[in-house]
């Protein structure tokens, strides 16, 4: 009997230690960086946690004039806060922004970001090897 559960413990620890290798991806896995696409919209959420900051943005096709909600993800916070950009200071709730990004490969409102341009016209190159 103990050493079923022995056995038992030691399986789903080394599931629980398999499943993280699992979870991490490549952007180009998901994103498509040839695919590029300038989005303008109001900006309804800033997620500012690990593993990936990430913005929705309530956006109007122009073809349509129907708003759709894209989801936008960059890097970590961390890395963020290390050039001195934080969730509060930059990005605010209610107004509008740019964004430059990669569009998801499964063809959903996904995007991975190069760049933003603020309200105020200033542009954050989010992307250390993007090139416009």
């Amino acid at each position: 009997m103990r050493d079923g559960f022995r056995r038992a413990l030691a399986i789903v620890g080394l599931l629980g230690l398999a499943v993280p290798v699992f979870a991490h991806h490549a952007v180009q896995a998901e994103f498509d960086q040839d695919k590029k696409a300038t989005i303008t919209g109001v900006l309804t959420k800033v997620l500012w946690i690990n593993p990936h900051v990430r913005w929705v943005m309530d956006v109007k096709d122009p073809k349509t004039g129907k708003i759709a909600a894209w989801d936008i993800s960059g890097g970590g916070p961390g890395g963020f806060r290390q050039i001195g950009i934080t969730g509060r200071d930059v990005f605010k709730v209610g107004e509008t922004y740019t964004a430059i990004i990669a569009l998801a490969r499964d063809g959903s409102n996904f995007g991975h970001v190069f760049a933003f341009i603020l309200p105020d016209g200033r542009k954050l190159d989010m992307w250390q090897n993007y090139k416009e």
